[in-house]
């Protein structure tokens, strides 16, 4: 049984470098066109078979015509890349953010991550923030760096920053007719969509500028394995060994440090916290609680409101400011348990979400990668079928997926009845804009800012299917289910707009919280 196991093992291995291999050599090479057309035909039927409204915001007839005249257009042999670059603007015009397609990447060998490690984008230690078709650095995460905090960066390997975004404003989307979304998304993504729309470098050079002075640096790509380095002439100092009490203590020090990081989300590399919760107190204002979400997701959410609203019921606070800039979405979960804090009413989160087959969202098992993934799918087979029978039900024809969500939930027991403010920015997606539908619709909250990327009338999410298109190797992500609050507007395809529109502004002075407070301190 031993040998059986240890036999599949080395199968598997045996294949995975020989797919590696023969991945990088497909992604390098030039297609045909009559593989680029094949293709685009492929990607096109996944879309018509598992996307549940693919016209919602364009007409057949207008994506049947682009996508003709995008094959039209491809008479040479071009690379992987290339054809990224033309079908994205197409896929892009159906006007769903989740719906997007991305440049196949060289892929690491085993032995090339063994001898180096796992390489990762020369712009991962920069964080970049945009205003006005210009873009700033606005966080390192590396510690030796050279690069000085609010750069403006003029340049990458000699292209202009300002054509660089202009080209990556073709790639993406956000939902609907939204024009706040892409500005924002490509200024904080420029370092992951230049990487997807150049080829692969160890090295790049910027130039920067910061007052009146230009300078230049070179980022360099990062491999996480580090060299031993082993000194001559050390001498060793034996361990020290601690009490078995000294033990205990540190291991309970360890538990409770990890149970803290695990609630409020901590990302270790860039060293902060994915939910902050902070009291603003002053001499001359109310108190003001202040949560900040950068995402709804990663760590234990329930015990992080639980404790936050807990707090701001035993300070008698009566305001509250939920910061939902630059959050782009994340668990269903997680905001409907935020929202429960906020109502005082029985509610509806969101309604069952329309699919294209019954069995839609079981789609990214069975068509997985990975061969155990696949085994274990199978096996489990008439499970899911069971499962499948009582989330699904027909309406009119149609499949829909009944989420828990969909039925009547009830506020919590200590719901917040004071003022709500919530910060929002065109990089307030998916989750972010669901919550703010119901905030909005409700009339529970006042907003501030601009209006969000995500639109008012729901979004196309749920379980997400990837397709890796056959010749290409060109990855598409498909949302396979249409998620709707039970609230919408007229017209369709926008956000939720603020009721006071206030502009972005250079990091170091937040007006829209200026703003606020202002607010509160007004005599009633």
């Amino acid at each position: 049984m031993i040998k059986k196991v240890l036999a599949c093992l080395l199968i598997v291995l045996l294949t995975s470098c020989s797919s590696v291999q023969k991945h990088n050599q497909q992604i390098s090479t030039l297609h045909s066109p009559e593989e680029v057309h094949n293709d685009i035909d492929f990607a096109y039927h996944k879309l018509q078979r598992l996307h549940p409204d693919l016209y919602w915001y364009i007409s057949k007839d207008s994506l049947d015509q682009k996508i003709n005249e995008l094959k039209t257009g491809i008479r040479q042999p071009i690379s992987s890349l290339e054809f990224y670059k033309q079908f994205a603007p197409v896929v892009a015009s159906i006007r769903q953010g989740h719906t997007a397609i991305y440049s196949p990447r060289k892929k690491q060998t085993r032995k090339e991550k063994k001898a180096r490690g796992k390489r990762s984008s020369p712009f991962k230690s920069l964080a970049f923030h945009g205003i006005d078709n210009k873009l700033f650095v606005n966080n390192i995460y590396s510690k030796d760096s050279t690069v000085v905090v609010g750069s403006e960066v003029l340049s990458v390997d000699n292209e202009k920053t300002s054509d660089l975004l202009d080209s990556f404003k073709k790639l993406h989307t956000g939902d609907g007719y939204n024009t706040t979304f892409i500005p924002q998304y490509i200024s904080r993504g420029f370092g992951f969509l230049y990487a997807r729309t150049h080829q692969q470098k160890d090295s790049v050079l910027m130039k920067l500028k910061t007052n009146d002075s230009i300078y230049s640096r070179y980022l360099y790509a990062n491999y996480s394995k580090e060299k031993k380095i082993i000194k001559k002439d050390t001498v060793t100092v034996p361990a020290v060994k601690t009490s078995k009490s000294a033990e205990k203590i540190i291991r309970k020090k360890n538990k409770r440090l990890k149970k803290h990081y695990n609630k409020y989300g901590f990302d270790k590399y860039k060293k902060e916290y994915n939910r902050n919760f902070r009291f603003m107190v002053s001499d001359t204002a109310p108190t003001i609680a202040y949560i900040k979400i950068r995402r709804f997701t990663n760590g234990n959410y329930k015990d992080f409101y639980k404790e936050s609203f807990s707090k701001i019921d035993s300070a008698n606070c009566k305001n509250i400011v939920i910061d939902l800039r630059g959050n782009l979405g994340g668990r269903l979960s997680e905001i409907d348990e935020l929202y429960s804090y906020l109502t005082n009413k029985k509610y509806v989160f969101i309604e069952k979400a329309k699919m294209t087959q019954r069995m839609s969202f079981l789609y990214p098992l069975f068509h997985n990668k990975s061969w155990l993934q696949k085994i274990g799918t199978a096996a489990i087979f008439p499970v899911l079928s069971v499962y499948q029978m009582f989330k699904v039900e027909k309406e009119a024809g149609d499949p829909y997926f009944n989420f828990k969500y969909s039925r009547l939930r009830s506020p919590k027991v200590n719901f917040f009845d004071g003022k709500i403010y919530v910060i929002i920015d065109g990089e307030s997606f998916s989750a972010s804009s669901i919550l703010s539908t119901h905030l909005k619709a409700t009339q529970r909250a006042t907003f501030v800012g601009k209006e969000t990327g995500g639109a008012y009338n729901g979004t196309i999410a749920g379980f997400f299917a990837i397709i890796e298109l056959p010749n290409s190797k060109i990855n598409m992500r498909i949302g396979l289910m249409k998620i709707n609050a039970p609230h919408t507007v007229q017209p369709d395809g926008f956000g939720i707009k603020p009721d006071v529109y206030i502009e972005e502004t250079l990091k170091g002075n937040d007006n829209k919280l200026d703003w606020i407070i202002s607010d509160i301190q007004k005599p009633n």
